[in-house]
């Protein structure tokens, strides 16, 4: 009986252990740089100089909506860059898992100067960069960074744009 309550007292404190602790850190902090870009790519880099980065896209789509506009896919590097006029405009880093397209994405290896990266749950998300600049149903915001939920509020991909760079500004 002694031993039951005892086992019964560490199962709950392990239990609270495990749902209170954050998500690990990702890897090679500091590759995914809000507003500059990550490791390999920054925005308004070249075409050509992101080829010789990554070397040829598993596939490339012109965006139907904008013609100058071309989105590339690395899916076993879990990354996404789309193209305006020939320079980079946004970098996508995705999580591992299958997109509503179809694509099976590995996840990116990289992460903030925090230890935040794709695989990062919104709570140690928050714990780490603090409150974000604006809460969306579908994304938190921050400085540079913004990440994508899934439609049960999971992380979904991280995104460094252009535009939203300059949207908050």
């Amino acid at each position: 009986m002694k031993n039951s309550k005892l086992c019964a007292a560490f199962l709950a404190c392990a239990c609270l252990w495990a749902c209170s602790t954050a998500s690990p850190d990702g890897p090679n902090p500091g590759a995914i740089d809000p507003g500059i870009g990550v490791t390999e790519v920054k925005l308004f880099d070249t075409k050509d100089k992101v080829e010789q980065s990554l070397g040829q896209p598993a596939s490339e789509t012109p965006n139907p909506f904008n013609a100058q506009n071309i989105i590339v896919q690395y899916p076993d590097m879990g990354l996404e860059i789309s193209y305006l006029n020939g320079a980079v405009g946004s970098i996508v880093m995705y999580r591992s898992g299958r997109d509503s397209d179809g694509v099976e994405w590995q996840v990116y290896h990289g992460s903030t100067s925090e230890g935040v990266w794709p695989q990062s749950d919104v709570k140690t998300i928050k714990k780490k960069l603090g409150a974000p600049l604006k809460e969306l149903p579908k994304a938190v915001v921050y400085p540079g960074l913004w990440i994508r939920l899934d439609d049960k509020g999971g992380v979904e991909s991280f995104s460094i744009s252009k535009d939203e760079a300059a949207q908050l500004q």
